[in-house]
């Protein structure tokens, strides 16, 4: 069957011939500019995303999706210009089985890929950040389109899929000049609270990597019928808040310590 056996085309005049033939040159004519411009606008966009991800490949593989769909829509645009009806339902019939298919073999793959795109416009953060990320907590190491690599403080780096990143909360602690630090401390029931708070106040103060602002403050945690529990909460600088709360866990237990063997003196 050749076009011209369609009665759609059978019953027209030359002048609709004419307009059927200017509209698709129309069509592919935006067809061809769309995808011109589509790799225009991924060129400035892998130009600005650069310090955030260097995913080349994912870039590509974007590029060549988003061609491939415009070309798509043109063809059946063209379909629909020229009356192919029946060509056009089963093409679109034919489209839609693949797609589902399709969309089920890599439904997981498109959902990371679109989470990627999502947080690069967004950047909740960059390389080189301290986050927490789902239940993934390190150093941002490496972002692709697909999934972000971390490097956890026990050392082993993890591979977060994007979809998972952008369905959870993202505590990103480098955009903050300080990270909270608790010590907690288990005493007797009957112990001085007072003299205990102002004893956790002075060693936070001792440390100069303790931050002024919020000023350091003792609450008190869980009562038991034996004991309770205080709670030093202070802020540290985000540069080695690690080693600065290892630190301040050491000094407590050496001053701990020296109580203990204190009291034990005193009781001989």
């Amino acid at each position: 069957m050749t076009i011209t056996d369609v009665p759609f085309w059978q019953d027209m005049q030359w002048e609709q011939v004419t307009l059927r033939i200017l509209m698709l040159a129309v069509t592919w004519l935006l067809v061809w500019l769309v995808v011109r411009h589509i790799g225009r606008w991924l060129l400035r966009l892998i130009a600005q995303s650069r310090g955030f991800t260097d995913d080349d490949a994912g870039f590509t593989m974007l590029r060549r999706v988003l061609r491939g769909l415009v070309i798509v829509v043109g063809i059946l645009s063209s379909l629909a210009i020229l009356g192919l009806t029946p060509l056009l339902a089963s093409t679109l019939t034919s489209v839609g089985i693949a797609g589902i298919i399709l969309g089920l073999a890599v439904r997981d793959v498109a959902a990371n890929f679109v989470s990627g795109v999502l947080l690069l416009f967004d950047r909740p953060f960059a390389l080189g950040d301290y986050v927490s990320a789902g239940n993934v907590e390190g150093t941002v190491e490496h972002i692709s389109l697909r999934s972000t690599r971390i490097r956890t403080p026990e050392g082993p780096v993890v591979t977060v899929p994007n979809s998972v990143i952008a369905a959870n909360a993202i505590s990103n602690f480098s955009m903050s000049r300080a990270r909270r630090v608790e010590l907690p401390w288990r005493l007797p029931i009957d112990a001085q609270i007072d003299a205990a708070s102002a004893a956790l106040i002075d060693l936070a103060r001792a440390d100069e990597r303790v931050m002024a602002e919020p000023p350091p403050q003792v609450l008190v945690g869980d009562v038991r019928a034996s004991f309770l529990d205080l709670v030093l909460v202070v802020y540290v600088r985000n540069e080695g808040w690690l080693v600065t709360r290892s630190d301040l866990r050491r000094e407590l237990a050496a001053q701990l310590a020296e109580m203990k063997a204190s009291q034990r003196n005193d009781s001989k």
